[in-house]
């Protein structure tokens, strides 16, 4: 898929970002203020061999992104001399490699089902579950770097995921893997050929060590590595993890230059050898840099108060980001990270595991959705999507059934949205999703776009439920900035400005593109930051770029309505108790 948006002067600087999604890969050009010149998409497949197993291959992910680079460049016609400075960021997905460069090393299977023979499938995708016993192991040794992540290692990720494979894999196999990476820290290896991670990557997802200390207390715990059963990479001085160990290395910050392009990756891309390339982010951070720092009326935000604003990233999943000058900690929240972002800020990190997955599954395998979906190609002269038609009917609906909005059509059905687990602020990947209140007249589209309604509604209450930690830890939140595909929903963006009751600032780029949109503000960084030169200070280089780059194209307010307030307070509750029932009736099955 692309799109060409505008054009720019002769002799313009470029800036690329790419960001490799859940199923693919986006390739984004902008000029130096920030106009987006051309976005395009490349898809890429996914492999279920089993319940909770998530399988992608890293090779595939190169190609489907070189065709995206090479595509936007052709419907730009932009010269690639002029683009500058270039920035990744992916998901945070576990990618396994045997040692070498980009031209020699070779992907290591990490599937099972293949007996670890089938090298196309080398990364285990952050969705992945397989990796439960480990991530409660890990948890259970009570280790202080726990507390940077909320207490409870999460099985999405990486260090749980190496365990995995560590304990499962033949041993001449695991013995074949010479570099783990996390996907971002992968693709800037792919185009430089330098072992050079991103302190997003390895702080936020490796259980890596970082604070505004001395570089002497950075790094991984060789003690924690040993107490979880990876005592081997620790006496290795880490280079598996990431490829570059603990001795004289440092991470490097969002955007931060860490070389150039290869030549064997500048031809793939169709882009000059020497094109600066960033220190990478993971795709969430990208939306919050593409988002957080917009101008509002032609006005860029001061430092302290983005801190009031939460990043709201939603796609297959959800991330919300926060930013701090001191560390606040969250039971249940990820973080505080130092650095992961802007060099001298902390970031908290909440999120709901399955969002758009959510939507997307309970409205596809509804009885009614083949109905629904004939409709909405037919509904007019141009066919609407199927959530463009849902959202419509919802109007419709509300009218049939003389209701005062559609809001309050789900008086009477509940949700609550963890059928992937919850992420925050539970931490708890045992808990499912439940739905209170079906009836015989359910399976109609009527019904249909009801539970459409009920599942947003959830996750939107699901957000106020992670705010609500993050406030009474200490942190203030005024204002939701959001992106990805689901800020595109306008009855998504609606429901949760009136739950929230806060208004939800959307970007300026497009919901869509704001992530892509993000890692081609670290493209410009990385540009400067080149021009600079080595050991040059980062600090407020990406902040001003982010200021400069950005901007909001709407702020949707929430309604005032004291009933409607009402409404969701009364449905928040139900929302807990429903929580509370499941963790009752688990007690009673276990006796």
């Amino acid at each position: 898929m692309s799109a060409t948006i505008t054009h720019l002067s002769a002799n313009e600087d470029v800036f690329l970002g790419v960001d490799v999604g859940s199923g693919s890969s986006r390739a984004a050009l902008i000029d130096a203020t920030g106009k987006l010149l051309a976005i395009h998409s490349t898809p890429f497949s996914t492999s279920r061999p089993a319940p909770d197993y998530f399988e992608q291959s890293s090779d595939e992910i190169w190609r489907a992104t070189a065709a995206s680079v090479k595509a936007a460049l052709a419907s730009s016609k932009v010269d690639p001399v002029r683009v500058k400075g270039i920035g990744f960021d992916a998901t945070c997905s576990l990618v396994a490699y045997t040692a070498g460069s980009p031209e020699t090393a070779r992907p290591v299977s990490i599937s099972p089902s293949s007996n670890f023979e089938d090298h196309d499938r080398n990364i285990i995708m952050w969705c992945d579950h397989r990796a439960k016993d480990q991530a409660n192991r890990i948890t259970a040794t009570g280790h202080e770097i726990l507390q940077n992540i909320g207490g409870t290692m999460s099985l999405e990720m990486e260090l749980p995921k190496t365990l995995w494979l560590h304990d499962n894999m033949p041993k001449d196999k695991w013995a074949s893997v010479g570099r783990l990476f996390d996907l971002p820290d992968f693709l800037t290896w792919k185009a430089t050929g330098e072992y050079l991670p991103s302190r997003c990557s390895v702080v936020c997802k490796w259980a890596y060590k970082a604070g505004p200390g001395s570089e002497g207390d950075h790094g991984w715990s060789a003690d924690f590595l040993r107490s979880i059963g990876l005592g081997e990479i620790a006496d290795d001085d880490c280079r598996l993890l990431c490829g570059f160990g603990n001795t004289s290395q440092r991470v490097h910050f969002a955007g931060e230059f860490i070389g150039g392009l290869t030549e064997s990756a500048a031809a793939e891309l169709g882009l000059l050898p020497g094109t600066a390339v960033g220190g990478a982010v993971i795709d969430a951070y990208a939306g919050a840099i593409g988002t957080l720092g917009a101008r509002t009326n032609g006005i860029p935000p001061t430092v302290n108060e983005a801190q009031k604003r939460i990043s709201l990233i939603c796609g297959t999943s959800s991330c919300h980001l926060v930013m701090s000058d001191r560390p606040i900690f969250v039971k249940g929240v990820w973080g505080p990270f130092h650095g992961v972002m802007l060099p001298d800020m902390w970031v908290a990190e909440g999120g709901q595991s399955s969002t758009g997955q959510l939507i997307d599954y309970l409205t596809k395998s509804h009885v009614a959705y083949p109905k629904a979906l004939e409709q909405a190609q037919s509904a007019g002269p141009k066919a609407l999507s199927i959530y463009e038609f849902l959202n419509q009917h919802l109007e419709q609906v509300a009218k049939t059934r003389k209701s005062c909005g559609y809001t309050y059509l789900t008086k009477r059905l509940h949700m609550t949205p963890d059928h992937h687990g919850n992420r925050s602020p539970f931490a708890d990947e045992t808990m499912r999703g439940s739905i209170s209140g079906l009836d015989l007249n359910s399976d109609t589209v009527d019904g249909l776009a009801i539970l459409y309604l009920a599942t947003i509604q959830a996750l939107a209450l699901g957000t106020k439920q992670i705010l609500g930690a993050l406030t009474t830890a200490g942190y203030t939140i005024e204002t939701v900035c959001i992106s990805g595909g689901l800020s595109l929903n306008q009855v998504f963006v609606k429901v949760l400005a009136d739950v929230l009751q806060m208004p939800v600032v959307l970007p300026g780029s497009g919901g869509d593109a704001a992530v892509v949109v993000g890692a081609a503000v670290c493209g410009a960084v990385a540009f400067e930051s080149k021009e600079r030169g080595p050991g040059s200070s980062m600090e407020g280089r990406l902040w001003d770029a982010m200021g400069r780059l950005t901007s909001a194209s709407e702020v949707v307010q929430p309604s005032a309505s004291n009933g409607l307030r009402r409404y969701y307070q009364a449905k928040y509750k139900i929302m807990e108790k429903m929580q509370q029932d499941q963790r009752d009736y688990d007690d009673i099955m276990r006796q």
